[in-house]
Formats: structure tokens, C-alpha cells, sequence
């Protein structure tokens, strides 16, 4: 009995075995944050104009826009402050026509708005006639 068990250790140690570690996926319900660096990517696009002094106080994190049954276009803006204190600006929302050409009565006035510390809030707005096609926002310093 003793030679059957070491003959059976021996042949077992003779035996390959391969495992393969499945590493585990991260969940869909709990994302990971996003690095400072990924935080800190402004969206691009030639609609959003941001004074020179607030290049480093605001960045917009994403723009979406569509247009409602009755054809007015609504946009919105998801803006973040950069900054460890509250910020104030102003903006002002140009709107354009299917041509690109400005609609000048459907502009607005600059408008006051102020983002807490490390906040991230969101600009939305509709287009005051269903002629405005595209828009322009331009943030502005106080």
C-alpha cells in the first residue's frame, strides 16, 4: 500500500496542470473615477468661446443638443470650476440660423453665474424661436 501512494504522489507530480486567472471586470453599477488628468479634459468645439482669464478657472466637460417637437433647439452644458474657491462670470448665448447667420433679436444679455468650488453644474437653455439652428455660449470674466 505504502509503494502504491508513492507511486501515485510520483506520477501526480509528473502531471502538468494549467490554470487560467480570469481577472475580474469591473462593475458597470460602481465606475471608477476618473483621473484628474481625464477630469480635466475640456470638450472642444468651436460653439464655446471662454475668456482667456477663465482658461484655467472653468472647463466645459460635455455639450449635448437637440431639438424639441416643436423645433426649438435646447442645449445644455455641463461646466466645471477648476478652483478651490467659487467662481463668478457671466455668459451670453448667441443663436444662428440654419445659414449660420446671427439672429440678433434672439440673443441673450450676459447673464450672471457663479460655480462653487470643484463644481461641476449645468448651463441649459432654449432657443427663443424655432428659427435658431446652432448657437454660440461665450463665457466671459466679471
Amino acid at each position: 500500500m505504502k509503494a502504491f501512494l508513492i507511486l501515485l504522489l510520483a506520477a501526480a507530480g509528473c502531471v502538468t496542470r494549467v490554470e487560467t486567472v480570469q481577472l475580474p471586470q469591473p462593475d458597470a453599477s460602481h465606475p471608477e473615477p476618473a483621473s484628474p488628468a481625464a477630469q480635466r479634459q475640456t470638450v472642444a468645439d468651436k460653439r464655446v468661446v471662454i475668456d482667456p482669464a477663465l482658461d484655467h478657472v472653468i472647463h466645459i466637460v460635455g455639450i449635448t443638443s437637440t431639438t424639441g417637437p416643436a423645433g426649438y433647439l435646447k442645449i445644455q452644458l455641463n461646466v466645471q470650476n477648476l478652483t478651490d474657491a467659487p467662481k463668478q462670470f457671466n455668459y451670453r448665448i448667441e443663436w444662428f440660423d440654419r445659414d449660420g447667420l446671427d439672429l440678433p433679436l434672439a440673443a441673450s444679455a450676459s447673464l450672471p453665474w457663479m460655480l462653487l468650488s470643484h463644481e461641476t453644474s449645468f448651463l441649459a437653455a432654449t432657443a427663443p424661436t424655432p428659427a435658431a439652428k446652432d448657437f454660440r455660449v461665450t463665457f466671459l470674466a466679471n
